[in-house]
C-alpha cells in the first residue's frame, strides 16, 4: 500500500494540522447544530451522524499521539505498529458515507432498525450458552426487556420482530454494500470509488488487523532484528529502520486522506459552506501522496466542485 511520494520534499505537519482540525471540528459542529429540516422526521438520524464524525476525530486523535515523534519516547515508538486496526475504522466509516448518501433516508433507517438484529443475536447467545446459569439471569432479563422496547419504539410488525435476520438484515460489511449499491442503485457514482478503495487500502489494513502472513510480516519483523540480521547480514539494521519507517508514513498519509474523505463526503451531501477549506487542504496532500492525489482525481474535485 504505498502511499507517498519519496521524490517530493516532506510534508511539514504544521502547515496543515491547524487547518485540518479546524475543518474536522466545523464539519462535527455543523452537524450537530445545524441538522437538515429534511431529515428531522428520522428518529436519531442527527445523534447518529454528528456522533460518528465525532468518532472519526477521536480515532484520529489516538493514531496521531500513537505515531508521534514529539516528545520523544521509546516506550511509544513500536505503538505505531498498533494502528491499522483504528485506520481500518476510518476505511468503514468512508464506505458506510458513500452507502448511505445514496438514499440517505431510507439506508439511515435501515442501518437503525438493523440495530434490532444485533441485540437479538446477543440474546440467542446469552441464551444458549448461559441460559441455564443463575448468574446470567439478571442480563438476559434486561436485554429481552431492551428487546422488547424497541421494538415497540421501532414499530416492528410481528412478521419483523419474529425473524429479524430475515426481515431486517444486518448492517452490510464494505464489500456487500457495493453489492447493494450494484443491485438496486447501479448507476451510482459511488460504487466504482467504492471498489477502487477497497481493492488499494481494504486488504492491506485487513491483513494488518488479522495478521495475515503479510500483515504479520509488516508489524512484526520490528520484533526480529536478529533474524533480519541472519538473512540481511549488515544492511539488515537499514532495512529494519526503513520498514518501520514506511509503514508509520503510510499509517499516517492512509489516515489523513480517510480523513479528508470523510468530510468531503459529508460536504458533499449536506452542503455546510467546507467545500472551499477541504480542497485547500486536498491541493496540499496531493502534492506529497499519490494515495491523496488519486482520492482527489477520482472523486473528491468533482464532489466538491458541486
Amino acid at each position: 500500500m504505498f502511499t507517498v511520494r519519496r521524490d517530493q520534499p516532506a510534508l511539514d505537519w504544521q502547515v496543515i494540522k491547524e487547518k485540518l482540525e479546524e475543518l474536522l471540528e466545523a464539519c462535527a459542529n455543523h452537524l450537530e447544530r445545524e441538522w437538515p429540516a429534511k431529515y428531522a422526521h428520522i428518529d436519531s438520524s442527527r445523534i447518529i451522524q454528528f456522533t460518528r464524525m465525532r468518532v472519526a476525530i477521536n480515532a484520529y486523535a489516538a493514531i496521531m499521539w500513537l505515531v508521534a515523534d514529539i516528545p520523544e519516547d521509546p516506550r511509544r515508538k513500536p505503538l505505531v505498529l498498533s494502528v491499522a486496526p483504528l485506520v481500518r475504522s476510518l476505511f468503514e466509516e468512508l464506505m458506510s458515507l458513500i452507502f448511505v448518501f445514496q438514499n440517505y433516508e431510507g439506508l439511515i433507517q435501515s442501518f437503525i432498525l438493523t440495530n434490532y438484529t444485533e441485540i437479538s443475536l446477543e440474546l440467542e447467545h446469552a441464551k444458549k450458552y448461559h441460559g441455564d446459569r443463575p448468574e446470567w439471569q439478571s442480563y438476559i432479563n434486561k436485554l429481552d426487556q431492551r428487546r422488547t422496547n424497541l421494538a415497540a419504539s421501532l414499530g416492528l410488525t410481528s412478521e419483523q420482530s419474529s425473524n429479524p435476520l430475515k426481515n431486517l438484515g444486518r448492517w452490510p460489511t464494505p464489500g456487500k454494500m457495493i453489492n447493494i449499491l450494484k443491485l438496486r442503485y447501479p448507476n451510482s457514482t459511488g460504487i466504482e470509488f467504492m471498489e477502487f478503495v477497497r481493492s488499494w487500502i481494504y486488504r492491506t489494513l485487513s491483513g494488518d488487523t488479522h495478521l495475515n502472513f503479510d500483515g504479520l510480516l509488516r508489524r512484526g519483523s520490528y520484533y526480529a532484528p536478529r533474524d533480519l540480521k541472519m538473512m540481511f547480514g549488515e544492511k539488515s539494521k537499514e532495512l529494519h529502520k526503513d520498514n518501520f519507517e514506511t509503514y508509520k508514513m503510510e499509517m499516517i498519509w492512509t489516515t489523513l486522506t480517510l480523513l479528508l474523505s470523510i468530510v468531503s463526503e459529508t460536504e458533499g451531501h449536506f452542503r455546510f459552506g467546507l467545500a472551499t477549506r477541504a480542497e485547500y487542504l486536498w491541493r496540499i496532500l496531493v502534492e506529497h501522496s499519490d494515495l491523496a492525489k488519486e482520492f482527489f482525481d477520482r472523486r473528491y474535485r468533482l464532489v466538491l466542485s458541486k
